[in-house]
């Protein structure tokens, strides 16, 4: 059972492999589990986060807003400590860029949806 939110396009409701979205409320270095987890995630699967990889992969090289220190590229694999100025980056470029397919625009509609309202209380070092 998956605690959180799961966004669905064309990924197979068997597929395993994700990335989770944990929106986090405290900063600077050393963020401890609990912080960085205080709400309910969102999972997109590999099918469908496939989607989203080149609005992401657009704002980097990016400074980690957790150590200041620079994230080359986006890791499917591990942790991506992305900072409010730069998740506004990739809102402006998906808002700009929906898909004409009407389930691709709901789908980028309901994740701009979430990561909109997590970044209306997440606090972000800066």
């Amino acid at each position: 059972m998956v605690l959180g939110m799961e966004l669905w396009c064309y990924a197979d409701k068997k597929e395993k492999i994700c990335l989770e979205f944990h929106p986090c409320i405290n900063t600077g270095e050393n963020i401890s589990w609990e912080e960085w987890h205080t709400s309910d995630p969102l999972f997109i699967y590999a099918t469908d986060y496939d989607m989203l990889l080149p609005y992401f992969k657009r704002v980097f090289p990016l400074i980690n807003p957790t150590n200041d220190e620079t994230q080359e590229t986006f890791d499917i694999c591990f942790s991506n400590w992305i900072g409010r100025d730069d998740w506004q980056r990739i809102i402006e470029h998906m808002k700009s860029n929906i898909p004409t397919k009407e389930n691709e625009a709901i789908f980028f509609n309901q994740f701009l949806g979430w990561l909109k309202a997590q970044l209306s209380w997440v606090v972000f070092h800066k």
